[in-house]
């Protein structure tokens, strides 16, 4: 496979195995446990679904997983931004919101660029 691929596969899986221990740390302020918890899930959720994007076997397929991943990303930007209302984010926090807003983006151009191609094909077969 392309090895920028394999990179992404690896920055989300650490993406996911930092944040889940930046939730945990967490775990013991009660005005941020719900947010925690719904962070260790997107942020788990965007690695698993970039990983299953990887192995689809349609264009249509990829485009739709790539905009799950996308939507993960996304929430993972927003409980961030939750955590940080109700207790601040320290250093790793605020490391961790620029990479989902990172990946959110990246995510986002693989999504379009997904779109864009399936409308191209849909067009040629007009």
């Amino acid at each position: 496979m392309r090895q920028w691929l394999d990179e992404l596969e690896a920055r989300t899986k650490k993406f996911a195995t930092d944040a889940v221990k930046f939730a945990a740390t967490l775990e013991d302020v009660p005005r941020c446990r719900d947010a925690a918890r719904q962070l260790s899930r997107a942020a788990t959720s965007v690695g698993a679904n970039h990983r299953a994007a990887r192995r689809v076997a349609t264009d249509r397929w990829l485009a739709a997983k790539l905009q799950i991943v996308n939507e993960e990303a996304d929430e993972c930007v927003y409980w961030l931004e939750i955590i940080d209302t109700g207790a601040g984010l320290n250093q790793e926090g605020r490391r961790l919101l620029r990479e989902s807003r990172e990946l959110r983006a990246i995510f986002a151009t693989g999504a379009a660029t997904m779109r864009k191609r399936l409308r191209a094909k849909q067009a040629r077969r007009s």
